[in-house]
């Protein structure tokens, strides 16, 4: 991704969940796993001009700190705030997410409509299975996404999206492949979060440190660590977009 000349570019007037083609799609999946892990990726990406989106597998329902209803509202609220032109929440299990063919036709449907040429996922490390089994279940559903026969209604999604993971427990972060400076737009990640207002004392501290840990490795006040499993090709003018 290129370097961000207009960071505060205006908001765009599309409603945050137009179901609309995107060129970067965040998967997680609980209501906040994007905006913890890549929000300021979302909002550079978009300053740039591409279309972004974030598609949440559960409902939050197994959440601490709040109900359902409460969990679907602030994923909405923040949804609004990154201005993403596509918001989607299925309705498969919390704290129960399998690595199934059911689950992966599901996510499968949503790739081959909404076709991104990038895609985010939490890191595969991670002590919650619910954060440990999307990156798997991208990967399936983006090689059935190429079949024709599968959702014909949608050409295949060929050739597959870029897939970057970036850590939500940030304990078990691994070492990322690159770091993005999000300096400009931390500000509007940190209202994204806030809008999880049943879940925003408890995982404030740890972004904060974590987005000040990824900043200092690239001499900036805030960053976004991604890993990358396979290798990523830069365009004529270095970006990997």
């Amino acid at each position: 991704m290129n370097h961000v000349d207009q960071p505060n570019k205006p908001r765009c007037d599309r409603p945050a969940n137009s179901a609309s083609q995107v060129d970067v799609l965040a998967i997680g999946a609980h209501p906040d796993d994007a905006e913890i892990g890549c929000a300021g990726f979302l909002l550079k990406a978009r300053a740039r001009g591409l279309r972004t989106g974030i598609l949440v597998l559960t409902q939050g329902e197994m959440g601490a700190f709040a109900d359902r209803e409460t969990r679907i509202a602030e994923a909405h609220a923040a949804a609004e705030i990154l201005q993403v032109d596509a918001f989607e929440m299925l309705d498969l299990p919390d704290a129960g997410l399998e690595l199934n063919r059911e689950n992966t036709l599901r996510v499968t449907e949503v790739l081959k409509r909404l076709r991104p040429q990038m895609v985010l996922t939490p890191y595969y490390d991670d002590p919650h299975p619910d954060h440990a089994v999307v990156g798997p279940l991208y990967r399936r559903a983006a090689y059935l996404a190429t079949r024709p026969t599968l959702f014909p209604e949608h050409a295949p999604l060929f050739p597959q999206p870029r897939h970057l993971m970036f850590p939500v427990s940030f304990h078990a972060s691994g070492r990322p492949t690159f770091v993005i400076d999000i300096s400009d737009v931390y500000h509007i990640k940190q209202e994204a979060l806030q809008a999880h207002s049943s879940q925003y004392a408890p995982i404030l501290f740890a972004v904060e440190i974590a987005a000040r840990y990824y900043g200092m490795i690239i001499l900036a006040a805030h960053g976004e660590g991604f890993i990358s499993e396979s290798t990523l090709p830069l365009s004529s003018d270095l970006s990997i977009l």
